[in-house]
């Protein structure tokens, strides 16, 4: 949520003037995130988020828009896009699509407890069981191809043990994808800062950006990976036990799920040291921009790698 495109209070005037929200009073900048540029704005009815989606086809955003109050409709804690006067849930500004979303309460929080962990547990398994209903096919743009791609576009500024551990990554990835998993609509970058809480409870699930159809077990992942690690990049086995436990409650694992558990630990920190290593390297400009730390993801990986032969015990963990 980095701040690329700078705009004016006169250009968001303007864009107001399709909605009926109220007139504009302030625009401020967001800095968390690294892909999309988020403000808050402030109108005479109230606050909310106004997106630009940088680097996202006009289509695909719809989709992702759709999906967001399909969810708000189906009583899911997740914001509200605000529909133009002409009924479309997106216009452009600066020729990049854009939208107004409602503000939810409460706020991310960087250290969480057991308890925590078992409610964002939960949360997610009522996202994968409602998302059945959602008709839309969401394709996966952080699939195996955009890995080899990656992987080929950092080759040449990468340390030898980097390129080994991400070809020894690679080759999991690749079992992972060969195997036939449950599957359906995955949120895909459920970290922490994704995550609003208030008064001690889950208030909302944002940012929809990265959703795709995908195995449900690597959502998972994605969470235990952020969300159960401790400064080391290992699990930390009290938060990954409350948070699957509260996932496996309302949506079971069946028994290729646990055996592919550290797979689907491997492929989600996979996507994100890559992913972090083109920010680091390959940096887009903007007026705010937040670079995350690619060493975190090389060692949660390089943890995962040395546990692939124990998967089968680690998923009763």
């Amino acid at each position: 949520m980095s701040v690329y495109t700078k705009i004016t209070s006169d250009e968001v005037s303007k864009y107001l003037e399709d909605y009926s929200l109220g007139l504009f009073e302030s625009l401020e900048g967001i800095s968390d995130g690294i892909e999309n540029t988020n403000y808050i704005l402030k109108t005479s009815k109230g606050e909310y988020i106004f997106t630009i989606f940088e680097n996202i086809d006009i289509n695909k955003v719809i989709q992702y828009l759709k999906l967001m109050n399909f969810l708000n409709e189906s009583n899911f804690k997740c914001a509200k896009v605000h529909n133009r006067k002409d009924n479309q849930l997106c216009g452009s500004i600066q020729n990049k699509p854009a939208a107004i979303i409602e503000k939810l309460s409460g706020s991310s929080i960087s250290n969480v407890n057991e308890n925590q962990c078992a409610e964002v547990g939960g949360l997610l398994a009522n996202f994968h069981i409602l998302g059945d209903g959602f008709e839309d096919y969401l394709k996966d743009s952080r699939d195996l191809t955009w890995r080899k791609d990656a992987y080929t576009k950092l080759k040449k500024v990468l340390l030898p043990d980097e390129e080994e551990l991400i070809e020894d990554a690679l080759v999991v990835q690749q079992e992972f994808n060969d195997f036939a998993l449950p599957k359906g609509i995955i949120h895909a970058d459920l970290f922490r800062d994704n995550i609003l809480f208030d008064s001690g409870k889950i208030s909302g699930m944002i940012d929809f950006y990265y959703s795709c159809s995908g195995p449900f077990i690597y959502d998972l992942a994605v969470v235990a990976n952020d969300w159960c690690i401790d400064t080391h990049g290992k699990i930390v086995t009290e938060k990954l036990r409350k948070l699957k436990e509260s996932y496996s409650s309302i949506r079971e694992l069946n028994t290729d799920e646990r055996k592919f558990w550290n797979h689907a630990l491997i492929s989600a920190s996979l996507r994100f040291y890559l992913s972090r290593l083109l920010d680091l390297h390959f940096p887009k400009i903007g007026e705010i921009t937040h670079i995350k730390d690619p060493n975190v993801f090389k060692n949660i990986l390089t943890n995962h790698l040395a546990n692939v032969t124990l998967e089968s015990n680690d998923c009763d963990n």
